[in-house]
């Protein structure tokens, strides 16, 4: 899947949001704005939202009603208080199962009719905003984080993080003889890369007082904290990666050898021709 129709229409030319039966994102949407972040817990919030629409009247009145039912069963804290947790995020499940809008046209029960003006953002916001991926992550590392990643919960999460994208995907490039391509990787590399992006889900070093998503769509100043300019001696993209993911100070030199073993890992699964 180097390439999708949807390309085409959208701003840098590689398309993110919903990119095949099992992937897709809902991190505009707010969905990752909660403190509770497990795939367990997330899913169970998913489907019980899914399973319950399925039911409502497609009316004005029996929309909102939903909505508020919703922010009652589920609560309406969230790490982030001025970032909106959009409660009209649900399941597709037609060939697969991803996450995505209850409200939309194409939507299971709607007819074709576009109900996402009922949205706190807005239907023009659903159709129109791009995240800062789209426009700050390049082309060929776009369509390789779109390649290796088939599971919408990963996706969903790692997507979002372009500069952490930027960092482990260039800190792998530069270990090779030439530009990385999504052409031609085989299930053996796709597997490798995928298992190095996964470490911004699964880095034991991380400090735990830092969301595991980092919500950009927010009216806060989204950038992470950066530690002491002289706490980390490594090379550039090893300390960007330290810093994107949210390496405890203490733990920086662990993290930079950790690091190189996982760079090693996947390069070396890279040059298997």
């Amino acid at each position: 899947m180097p390439t999708l129709p949807e390309d085409k229409q959208v701003r840098g030319q590689v398309y993110l949001c919903q990119t095949g039966p099992c992937v897709s994102c809902g991190s505009c949407c707010g969905l990752y704005n909660m403190a509770d972040l497990s795939r367990e817990r997330l899913r169970a919030i998913l489907a019980e939202r899914t399973n319950a629409f399925a039911a409502v009247p497609r009316t004005i009145d029996s929309i909102l009603t939903f909505e508020q039912k919703r922010k009652c069963a589920e609560g309406t804290v969230a790490p982030l208080e001025d970032f909106h947790h959009c409660v009209f995020v649900g399941l597709i499940q037609d060939e697969g199962e991803r996450v995505g809008c209850l409200l939309h046209p194409l939507a299971s029960g709607n007819r074709g009719i576009d109900w996402r003006g009922l949205s706190f953002y807005g239907g023009a916001a659903c159709k129109h905003y791009f995240c800062p991926s789209y426009d700050r992550l390049a082309p060929r590392f776009k369509r390789i984080a779109r390649e290796v990643l088939d599971d919408w919960y990963e996706y969903g999460l790692l997507i979002p993080e372009h500069r952490f994208l930027e960092a482990a995907l260039g800190a792998v490039e530069s270990r090779q003889d030439s530009p990385l391509d999504a052409e031609g990787l085989s299930l053996q590399q796709k597997t490798a890369l995928a298992e190095l992006l996964r470490l911004r889900l699964r880095w034991p070093l991380r400090d735990p007082a830092r969301p595991l998503a980092w919500n950009f769509f927010s009216t806060r100043e989204t950038d992470r904290p950066r530690p002491p300019q002289d706490s980390a001696q490594s090379a550039p993209l090893i300390r960007q990666m330290l810093h994107e993911l949210d390496t405890l100070p203490e733990h920086l030199q662990t993290g930079e050898i950790l690091l190189r073993e996982a760079l090693e890992r996947a390069s070396a699964a890279l040059r298997i021709k």
